[in-house]
């Protein structure tokens, strides 16, 4: 015999109330579409990956607030390795992110989102469906998100710079010094919960073999000195070399490699992002960097190099009103491990291209005040509005090796 029970709950006066709707809270963080999430590689079709918006929390109810400070407890005073950034991003995927249901005003904040993310102020009902937690949202409006002033800490390198600089000889008594910067590992790009671009898709990069690295951007005293000429628009001797078409950056560094005895060329996008964020992956809130940030490149107001304070490397004008042109032909992050990478080939279908052919990577520019290092912007070409700096491979010195 089966006896089967069922009870009869009755919401009669002074017995528990029926269950009703869950009020409104508002989650405030980083928005983007979920595709910029994705481990797996895509491409620029509409139909490709999971275009559905997502937020990754900072502010909202007293369970987000609880979470993060969980998080925050993990991080490391000393800063993020490879491994730590890798665990934070990952925390803040299974606790903090939210997907947006589907409706109209989904819609509208994914066309908001699907290239770059926004800090946004989302209001609605949360609720835990398929294993995903979701916001039904009914408003949303730009945030200022207030970050955990751990993340925001100053970048401390893991391994110091060398102490013996190179000094490339340019003409009698015109010289460039260059900065020996260690080999090491980092996490390239952004993490999901800071403000980014699809195309910086975190992944880890090795590089395995120390570089020298040019102190400042190639001046424009010193590429006329070997080149004969001066492209740029604003003039001055320590001003940054401006508009250099890249056929002739590649004929400086030819020029000075052969005065030198050493091989000079342009940094890779790795190198460059690398020597930005002197070797650790820690995200890169533009806070951090407002003492670094120069107006150098940034015409008509450009200021001489050197004006801000250099990088904990003893790099200055990282980040500044122009753009560094790298060597890398453009493309998005790729999403898995890499080491000592170079870019893309010329004919990889994922390199961008324009309507003059081919487009080199260009890093900083004043896209923001003051740019974050991993971010690689938006003015990409074969003539880039600085002509760079340049690294030095050790190992290369004629008649002996370093």
């Amino acid at each position: 015999m089966i006896l089967a029970l069922a009870p009869v709950v009755s919401y009669a006066a002074g017995r528990a109330d029926p269950p009703g709707p869950q009020p409104d809270v508002t989650l405030k963080g980083n928005v983007l579409c979920n595709r910029a999430t994705e481990p797996r590689p895509w491409f620029w079709d509409p139909k490709d990956g999971d275009h559905t918006p997502v937020i990754y929390a900072v502010e909202g109810p007293p369970a987000v607030a609880a979470r993060l400070r969980t998080i925050m407890v993990g991080y490391p005073d000393r800063g993020l390795d490879v491994e730590d950034a890798l665990r934070v991003q990952d925390q803040f995927s299974e606790h903090l992110k939210y997907f947006i249901s589907p409706g109209p005003i989904a819609e509208k904040i994914h066309k908001d989102v699907e290239a770059g993310s926004r800090l946004l102020a989302l209001t609605g009902s949360i609720k835990e469906e398929r294993g995903k937690k979701w916001i039904t949202v009914k408003r949303y409006e730009a945030a200022e998100v207030h970050y955990p002033e751990t993340v925001l800490a100053p970048d401390r390198p893991f391994a110091p710079a060398g102490k013996e600089p190179l000094v490339l000889k340019i003409g009698e008594s015109l010289t460039m010094t260059c900065v020996r910067l260690p080999a090491g590992r980092f996490l390239q790009g952004s993490p999901f919960y800071q403000r980014r671009y699809q195309d910086e898709y975190p992944h880890e990069v090795v590089l395995t073999k120390p570089f020298y690295m040019s102190e400042i951007p190639v001046t424009q005293e010193v590429f006329e000195a070997v080149m004969g000429k001066n492209p740029s628009f604003s003039k001055g001797p320590r001003l940054p070399v401006e508009g250099a078409a890249f056929a002739d950056i590649l004929e400086f560094c030819r020029v000075v490699s052969r005065k030198n005895g050493v091989t000079v060329r342009l940094p890779t996008d790795a190198e460059w992002e690398y020597a930005a964020r002197v070797g650790t992956s820690n995200p890169c809130f533009a806070e951090k960097y407002k003492d670094q940030f120069s107006e150098t490149g940034s015409r008509p107001d450009s200021t001489p190099v050197r004006s801000r304070k250099p990088n904990a490397w003893g790099l200055y004008d990282m980040l500044c009103g122009g753009w560094h042109v790298t060597g890398d032909y453009k493309s998005d992050n790729t999403r898995t491990r890499q080491m000592d990478p170079t870019g893309p080939a010329a004919g990889d279908r994922q390199v961008h291209r324009d309507a003059t052919g081919l487009l080199h990577k260009t890093r900083g520019g004043p896209a923001l005040r003051p740019p974050p290092p991993e971010h690689p912007w938006r003015r990409d070409g074969e003539r880039d509005d600085l002509g760079g700096r340049f690294p030095n491979l050790p190992g290369r010195r004629r008649g002996r090796d370093e």
